[in-house]
């Protein structure tokens, strides 16, 4: 540089000293344009083109590359080894696979009995057993992920102290000398002459090699050793990360789909003990929820008997299977709340006596008094004749209860503030992630804190039991005793405890049982007792989506009326039974045992209360629902009277018959549940009963007796619980109709009351998908996955009905919109921090796969299979469909912008939107047509991107987008990260499934299809720009749109032809640059934009930060410097110096990098926002910068030093703002200054830069120069 003239010298003083754009702004305010020239005396004129306008500043992005192109020439010219490392992306990046299911059983919960399924059963088991289909990308997230999980380095790091840190604790007092602090005693006297001995004290210690010869190199050598030693390898991870809030570019992968299951407690009954004990007795378990005044469980049975009084019902148990001899139960909790009951009903043997009399001895005696002794050897005797005789029919007899919720609260852990911080999470964590309730039940803000987990392990002693009233067994009365329970003196009670042992879940323990007594894993390595899961009722709807077949039916017996029959039948019982026909074999063995006995039934007895003609009835009736029902399987009602004394001459049965009464499992081919009160026939039943409900059983030959006159005298109620029926009219009535179109249908199709012959199927299936939107919110939740999938297997697709071709993907896809839009707007389902609905995250994320491709199109019903040669077929366009359109936009809300506003309405952003469209050719919505090309008329060239002859999912759905008109559209692009990642996984299967991963990146996707997408991304964009102009109270509606649509251009740069989507990019920065948006929200938003695009795995690829500026194509205008140049050495230093410049070639070039470049250039050029933009702007460059440092991909020293040549224009970006920035450092979270802040706030806090007259709080620029030595010099930071 010594050689150099003066104005050689001063060039790159020159470069600092430039003027900043807004000194220009000051300087020229008001011009449109002008030409400024700047001039020094010693070198040639620069000149500059500044562009002013009166609104914000905005730019023009320049024109990308041709990426695919620029990779394909440097494969031929430039080192092959080299471009395969840092070029392309890797061959196999793409990855589709599939996961099995993880299945707490140790099998799958899937019907056991053989034969023809339905078809819906049968897409159900496909649904719950097949294994989730994910897509991922080999090196997705790998620099980010490392970065996340470095969160906190800085704070373990060693502190170093200088003697320049170390300050005296009191600088006023001198400090004594150690020596001189030894010699001074206790007594303060003043030290003489005489006291010191110069000899005798210890000498120094003496430093080694103090004298020893060292030369300069050695001790430079040993100085860069001792300055390597204990350094950081990575400079950026030191850096404290920004706020969550701050990061958009991390998209959250939703849970797997799991089983709900609520906070659970694992409860064992340990005994039960009266003061006598003469009989067996069985105990029945269930919880209770006061405030709801419902049962929030299934029943447990216990049987906690001595061998010797089960040897009493010995004749009555043939044999006892393992699952029946539990005494724990696993409970499971939904919704805590403070008045949860567990109760404790015990039930004893039939016999002779009312209630009261068979509870005296109970309460009068004690077996612990000699005097009883022979008293109670009499009642046990007459106990085991009852149990010999009677022993299958049980009498209730007491009951207890105790408050669970108490119990755990009082036993509760109360963790310290340090391991309540890491960790699993609280229960009250978990709980914020279900679903909201509707209910006043948590108003109380001590209800919402209710935690059922974290509790120490308890044993209670129940030791009051209720003697149980014969009037009063219904679960009405129990709710109303709970409610009033400190008012339950005047109930009589029998002296007795009851133990129990309750304690958190917290592993799963061996030998469990699910619900269907399947055995769950870890499977039990020895024969042991088993403990069984108790299936939940939740007190209020749970939004989980099935994933696990379970079909289980309750039957419920209410009460009986036999007031007005004038008969001796006073012990009534019913036996229950499950036929598949009318003949006495038909009963099945569906019915789950009890305790101690076998594990499934063909017949239950339901509790006896003696001498009452008209009971209630208290039992819960559990069965195992067959997977396919028939019109003859039915529950059947047998009614007897019970002879509690057998007479003299009377042999045999105990039983006497009343009647008998029936309900069919399908009315109209759907499953009947709910209430039921049913007529009473007195005689045998007539043929063919069971086609027939009793209400209308057709008139007899010869006519059938019923009791009082056909009156209902049975009331009952059945609830069934299935991830098979789904419960619901509107989505019974759509997977009845599209099953109906896969053929064997038989014609007219009954569908509850009404017959549909063939040809009003379309229609009628049209209404059904048209409903789908009326449905209720949890069944459509609970179905949710087989929703989407029969409605995206409609959009793919045709029919042929009735000999007409029939297309349902216009109308499937204004359902699946409408149903996007219902579950975003219900406020009980849970939304991530992008404001996307959890339930459609996941299903995308893990159930989501393409419908089978039209192989061939089917004909409803007679089976007739067209070719695809003879077949044509176009999408819907709307004036076809303008009745079922209308009655679809009718169903819809109105407009979300303005609710005074009907759906369908015309402003000037359609106005704007039908430009787009017009400019593609599609001028007019709805005339696209989805092509089905015969390859016998159309041949596709190679290398051609003619759509091929079959329909494809993404392009249909792509095209459906595009067409889309009123409330439809506007919700298509309000929730458009729904169909986006729909469209990202649709094309990677697609690439997967076609091979073409080995196929250029041009040719994957038709060109007709990449016209619909830049039409989308073109109305999206134009929808946030229209949000942001004119409805600012939605801004944070803009930026999840904006959000969503960069991650759309994020995931296509893995499957697309990477040159295209740049193009988008630069559409969507000048489309945005068009708009009046203020400046700080512009920037903002492009920054959110920008930094999404950024994160990529293969961000530095796409940058192509491997290349020199030399091989860089020719820019279309000469570089500034290159005309100025006047001399080799001055053209060798602008050249040098143009690698600092945010050029036009390294725009072009650099493509995404020169983006965000330009964007934090912009947002340090002004005080926007409060300096919250260029806080943004600056963590945006920060985090990008410590996921380079963290990668393992760039660890060499060469690619280190290729990334840090990359971000050189960002060294003039700054220095160009030095003269605007305040180097202090502030805590960004208090706001304290360096000296108000103590020394490990300090070191922890973010540093802070002022820029003059604002301040930008929490950014990194102070560390940025050290960061690119690093990067310049890898081979000094890692010796």
């Amino acid at each position: 540089m010594a050689s150099l003239g003066s104005a050689e010298r001063r060039a790159f003083a020159l470069k600092i000293n430039r003027h900043s754009s807004a000194e220009i702004r000051r300087n020229f305010s008001g011009n449109l344009g002008a030409y400024h020239t700047r001039t020094n005396s010693n070198t040639s004129p620069t000149t500059y083109l500044i562009v002013f306008s009166a609104g914000p500043q905005s730019y023009e992005a320049v024109e990308p590359l041709d990426l695919e192109e620029f990779l394909m020439s440097q494969l031929r010219s430039e080192d092959l080894a080299l471009m395969q490392e840092l070029g392309d992306f890797p061959d196999d990046d793409l990855k589709v696979e599939q996961v099995e299911k993880e299945c707490r059983t140790v099998r799958h919960s899937v019907p056991e009995e053989g034969g023809e399924l339905d078809p819906h059963v049968r897409d159900c088991l496909k649904s719950y057993t097949q294994p989730w289909l994910v897509v991922s990308r080999r090196c997705q997230g790998d620099g980010w992920s490392t970065y996340s999980e470095r969160v906190g380095l800085h704070k373990v790091l060693q502190k170093q102290v200088f003697e320049t840190d170390v300050q005296p604790e009191n600088k006023d007092k001198p400090v004594k000398s150690p020596t001189l602090e030894g010699l001074t005693d206790d007594s303060g006297r003043p030290l003489t002459s005489s006291d010191f001995n110069l000899r005798c004290l210890a000498p120094d210690k003496r430093l080694d090699g103090l004298m020893a010869f060292s030369s300069p190199e050695e001790l430079d050598r040993l100085n860069q050793q001792a300055r390597n030693g204990n350094r950081h390898p990575e400079l950026f991870a030191l850096y404290p990360p920004p706020d969550e809030e701050d990061s958009v570019e991390i998209r959250p992968i939703p849970d797997c789909p799991k089983e709900h299951v609520g906070e659970r407690v694992l409860i064992r009954c340990q005994s039960i003990k009266f003061e006598i004990e003469i009989e067996p007795i069985f105990a029945t378990m269930a919880l209770y929820d006061l405030k709801e005044k419902k049962k929030i469980s299934e029943n447990f049975y216990c049987d906690l008997n001595s061998e010797q009084f089960k040897h009493f019902l010995k004749p009555h148990t043939p044999h006892v299977d393992v699952s029946t001899l539990a005494k724990s139960a696993i409970f499971s909790i939904t919704y805590p709340s403070p008045d949860i009951f567990l109760v404790v009903k015990i039930e004893k043997v039939l016999q002779q006596g009312e209630i009261s009399d068979c509870a005296d001895p109970y309460m009068t005696m004690k077996e612990s008094e000699s005097k009883n002794k022979d008293k109670i050897e009499k009642l046990r005797n007459q106990a085991e004749a009852f149990c010999q005789r009677l022993g299958r029919y049980r009498m209730p007899f007491a009951w207890a209860t105790v408050n669970i919720m108490d119990v755990i609260n009082s036993a509760i852990y109360v963790p310290d503030l340090d391991s309540s911080k890491g960790g699993k999470s609280s229960s009250i964590d978990r709980k914020l992630q279900l679903p909201r309730r509707n209910s006043e039940r948590y108003t109380c803000i001590e209800e919402q804190f209710c935690q059922v987990g974290g509790f120490k392990p308890a044993s209670i002693t129940i030791s009051t039991i209720f003697k149980q009233e014969g009037d009063r067994l219904s679960d009405e009365d129990l709710l109303k005793f709970l409610s009033d329970i400190k008012k339950t003196s005047r109930i009589k009670t029998i002296p007795g405890t009851i133990k129990l042992d309750i304690a958190p879940f917290n592993d799963m323990p061996q030998a469990c049982l699910s619900p269907e007594l399947i055995p769950l894993k870890p499977l039990a390595e020895k024969n042991i007792r088993p403990v069984k899961e108790v299936l939940e009722f939740p007190s209020n709807e749970v939004y989980v989506p099935h994933n696990i077949y379970r079909n289980l039916l309750y039957v419920y017996p209410l009460r009986l009326n036999f007031v007005s029959r004038l008969t001796s039948s006073k012990n009534i019982t019913i036996k229950i039974q499950f036929m598949s026909g009318e003949d006495p074999s038909s009963a099945l063995p569906v019915f789950f045992g009890k305790s101690s006995g076998p594990e499934f039934l063909k017949e239950v007895y339901t509790p006896i209360t003696y001498h009452n003609k008209s009971p209630d009835f208290y039992e819960e009736v559990k069965l195992s629902l067959p997977a396919r029902l028939t019109e003859r399987h039915h529950l059947l009602f047998t009614f007897y009277h019970i002879s509690c004394q057998q007479k003299q001459n009377q042999s045999g049965s105990c039983e006497t018959l009343i009647g008998f009464s029936w309900l069919p499992m399908l009315n109209s081919d759907r499953l009947q549940t709910g209430q039921f009160c049913l007529p009473i026939i007195l005689e045998r039943l007539p043929i063919n009963y069971s086609l027939h409900p009793p209400e209308k059983l057709p008139p007899q030959v010869p006519p059938v007796k019923w009791m009082e006159g056909h009156k209902g005298l049975f009331n009952l109620e059945v609830q069934a619980v299935s991830s098979v029926h789904t419960q619901d009219n509107h989505l019974e009535r759509f997977f009845t109709l599209c099953h109906a179109l896969e053929g064997g249908a038989v014609f007219p199709l009954r569908v509850k009351e009404e017959k549909i012959p063939e040809n009003k199927l379309e229609h009628e299936l049209k209404l059904s998908i048209i409903s789908l939107s009326s449905s209720s919110l949890e069944p459509l939740v609970l179905f949710l996955h087989r929703v989407l999938d029969k409605l995206f297997t409609l959009i793919m697709q045709p029919m042929v009905i009735a000999g007409q071709t029939a297309n349902f993907a216009q109308i499937a896809f204004e359902s699946v919109v409408s149903i996007v839009n219902s579950l975003h707007n219900s406020p009980e389902l849970v939304k991530d921090q992008q404001g996307r609905n959890s339930l459609l995250a996941t299903y995308l994320y893990w159930v989501f796969c393409l419908p089978d491709p039209p192989q061939n199109m089917q004909s409803a019903g007679s089976g007739m299979v067209t070719s695809a040669a003879e077949s044509r077929y176009s999408t819907m366009g709307r004036a076809t469909a303008a009745t079922v359109g209308s009655m679809l936009l009718q169903s819809r809300v109105r407009s979300s912008s303005n609710p005074d506003i009907p759906g369908p309405h015309n402003s000037a952003e359609d106005a704007e939107v039908k430009s787009i469209l017009s400019s593609k050719g599609h001028n007019i919505p709805g005339s696209r047509m989805s092509t089905y090309v015969d390859m016998n008329n159309h041949q596709n060239p190679t290398g051609s991107t003619r759509p091929s002859n079959r329909k494809q999912f993404h392009e249909e759905l792509a095209l459906q987008m595009v067409v889309s008109t009123g409330v439809c559209k506007e919700n298509a692009y309000k929730y458009a990260w729904f169909f986006f990642e729909l469209l990202v996984k649709s094309m990677a299967q697609h690439v997967c499934q076609m091979e073409k991963h080995s196929v250029p990146r041009r040719s994957r996707f038709s060109d007709r299809f990449k016209d619909d997408i830049t039409t989308i991304v073109s109305v999206v964009t134009a929808e946030i720009c229209t949000i942001l102009v004119k409805q600012h109270k939605e801004v944070e509606q803009a930026e999840k749109v904006n959000i969503s649509l960069a991650f759309f251009l994020y995931d296509l740069m893995s499957l697309m032809d990477r040159g295209f989507v740049f193009q988008l990019v630069k559409n969507y920065c000048n489309q945005m640059s068009a708009k009046s948006i203020s400046m700080a929200t512009l920037i903002s938003m492009r920054l959110e934009f920008l930094r999404i695009l950024c994160s990529h795995e293969h961000y530095l690829n796409l940058s192509i930060f491997f290349s020199s500026p030399a091989s860089a194509p020719v820019s279309p205008s000469p570089s500034i410097s290159s005309q100025s140049s006047g001399s080799c050495s001055f053209q060798e230093q602008q050249r040098i110096l143009a690698l600092f410049d945010l050029s036009y070639e390294f725009k072009q070039q650099h493509y995404l990098t020169g983006l965000l470049l330009t964007e934090l250039n912009a947002a340090l050029d002004g005080d926007l926002d409060g300096g919250k933009v260029q806080r943004k702007a600056i963590n945006a460059i920060n985090s990008l910068l410590c996921c380079h440092d963290l990668d393992i991909r760039c660890e060499k020293p060469e690619i280190r030093a290729k990334v840090a040549a990359l971000y050189l224009p960002l060294v003039g970006i700054i220095i160009e703002a030095t003269n605007y920035l305040d180097f202090t450092v502030s805590d960004t979270r208090s706001g304290k200054n360096k000296t108000g802040d103590s020394e490990m706030t300090l070191r922890t806090s973010h540093p802070s830069i002022s820029l003059s007259p604002w301040r930008l709080r929490g950014t990194p620029l102070t560390h940025w120069g050290g960061m690119f030595w690093c990067l310049w010099h890898p081979c000094k930071v890692n010796p």
